[in-house]
């Protein structure tokens, strides 16, 4: 395996970190603006525009890296995340499950087939904590009533 030319992503292979998910809300609301305001694409934001998002210390490139995932979800045939997507707007639980699911560096520039990591459990964590949360709203309502 090579590394990336510039620098940017980790070591192919090895696990992308954790972020915090309002860090990857806050890069993920950045692309979308931009993708509004620019429909013809070719637009590029500067890492330190990222980083003015996100909280201090945020790993910007795991922040980055895991939203380009999400993108990636989104353009695969079969509206994976649609049950969590309205119009552009992603559930909060999305980006709960994809700040911290187990994911790989990819190798810049080589075939890859597939995403780098589980997008069954990806979407099985959301199911999950779709349905926790509705107990938990129905739960508190109930709290309340009594």
């Amino acid at each position: 395996m090579r590394d990336d030319p510039l620098g940017f992503w980790g070591p192919p292979g090895d696990s992308v970190p954790a972020v915090d998910p309002s860090d990857l809300k806050a890069a993920w609301g950045i692309y979308q603006d931009l993708k509004e305001s620019n429909p013809q694409g070719r637009v590029a934001v500067s890492t330190s525009v990222i980083e003015h998002a996100c909280s201090p210390g945020a790993d910007i490139r795991a922040v980055t890296y895991r939203s380009g995932m999400l993108g990636l979800l989104l353009i695969v045939p079969g509206e994976l995340l649609g049950p969590w997507q309205q119009g552009e707007q992603l559930s909060e639980v999305v980006f709960k499950v994809a700040a911290r699911i187990p994911m790989e560096w990819l190798e810049t520039g080589a075939p890859r087939q597939g995403f780098p990591f589980d997008v069954d459990a990806f979407l099985q964590e959301l199911r999950d904590g779709t349905s926790a949360a509705t107990k938990a709203n129905a739960s508190s309502s109930l709290l309340v009533l009594t």
